[in-house]
């Protein structure tokens, strides 16, 4: 016998079929998900298995931001900044010999006395007779320098408190067109022009030096020489005052 279904039955049917299609796309669909997250966490493990060489990579230059000042005047005086001083460096050979001068006062435990970039400072007046404000003198001279800044530390700062040096070693050049003395002492990285961070007057700043000149000036074989203002010079290639 013939067995026919109605037209309702066929209907269900179907519909249990078209179900049954979707659940089946459904399932595919999840695995192929799980299989696409296995596969990236194993690859992502594996690349951090991976050591890879690291490549020497050249410092980049320090940029000097062109909006920070090349000069500044501090108590009547006019000094190059360190950004003017970093350009400086970016000139020939200039920053390997600063550095390997830097390790010299550090060896000499004079590294800290004042910021060493000030010592290479020629002058306040560098634009006025057309030479640069910095220079970096000869390596055998800076022997020189270190008693004139072990009396700086010992003696200067813990009377008077924090110096900025405004003029340190000097070009022939430069000593000559700013009217310097022949036997200048800034020729020979000896002597450091410097001016007070804290408040003094000529009258307040004065004595003290003087004091410290007459306590120990001839064991340091100290030059004191001070000129108008709060402007002072110390070296210790002389026994001898100003």
């Amino acid at each position: 016998m013939d067995i026919k279904e109605s037209a309702d039955h066929e209907y269900i049917d179907i519909h249990i079929e078209r179900r049954r299609v979707i659940w089946i796309v459904a399932g595919l669909l999840i695995a192929s998900l799980v299989l696409v997250v296995l596969t990236a966490e194993k690859a992502r493990e594996l690349a951090e298995r991976i050591v890879s060489p690291v490549a020497h990579i050249e410092p980049e230059p320090v940029i000097v931001d062109p909006d920070v000042p090349m000069i500044f005047r501090i108590k009547g005086y006019t000094a190059a900044t360190g950004a003017a001083f970093e350009r400086f460096l970016e000139e020939g050979d200039n920053r390997a010999r600063f550095e390997k001068l830097e390790r010299f006062l550090k060896l000499n435990e004079v590294d800290e006395v004042v910021p060493p970039y000030e010592l290479m400072r020629q002058g306040t007046d560098w634009q006025k007779i057309g030479e640069p404000p910095f220079a970096i003198p000869p390596e055998d001279t800076w022997e020189t320098m270190v008693d004139t800044l072990r009396v700086m530390k010992d003696y200067i700062i813990p009377t008077i408190g924090p110096v900025i040096v405004l003029s340190g070693w000097r070009t022939p050049s430069y000593n000559a067109k700013a009217g310097g003395a022949r036997t200048s002492k800034h020729l020979h990285f000896c002597g450091l022009d410097m001016i007070p961070e804290d408040e003094y007057t000529r009258k307040q700043l004065v004595p003290k030096l003087r004091r410290i000149h007459r306590k120990v000036g001839r064991k340091w074989n100290m030059g004191l020489g001070i000129y108008s203002g709060i402007r002072f010079h110390v070296d210790t290639c002389g026994y001898r005052r100003w």
